[in-house]
């Protein structure tokens, strides 16, 4: 059942149609509730934490079950994997001759102007 809940993020994210299958629905809901109370860090969106889902569980009058808590847990990890900033690719080099440079090869490059040369 988690996995399937964690596929719904994943398909959430690409935009597909949900799917979500009749045993978490409750879990699914629950999770979009908390979700929608996450803040961010400029590097992706922070973990919700034992502390922000024990408090929300309180105040809304919950008991999770062990396999409900691992399921909002697996949930948010799998939205800050996919919200997270993704590394720049780094810019191309430029390529390098190796052949040295002399005198010939610069007046070759960097032909003077004038009659005189240089």
């Amino acid at each position: 059942m988690i996995d399937r809940l964690c596929k719904l993020i994943v398909d959430q994210h690409e935009g597909k149609k949900l799917a979500i299958p009749a045993a978490g629905q409750q879990v699914w809901w629950w999770f979009r509730e908390l979700d929608s109370q996450r803040t961010g860090n400029g590097y992706g969106p922070n973990a919700l934490g034992f502390q922000a889902i024990g408090e929300w569980a309180r105040l809304r009058g919950l008991v999770l079950k062990q396999w409900q808590l691992d399921a909002i847990l697996a949930m948010d990890l799998k939205r800050r994997e996919i919200m997270a900033p993704k590394d720049e690719p780094e810019p191309e080099k430029p390529k390098v001759s190796e052949r040295p440079l002399s005198a010939r090869l610069f007046d070759a490059l960097f032909p003077s102007k004038g009659k005189g040369g240089h």
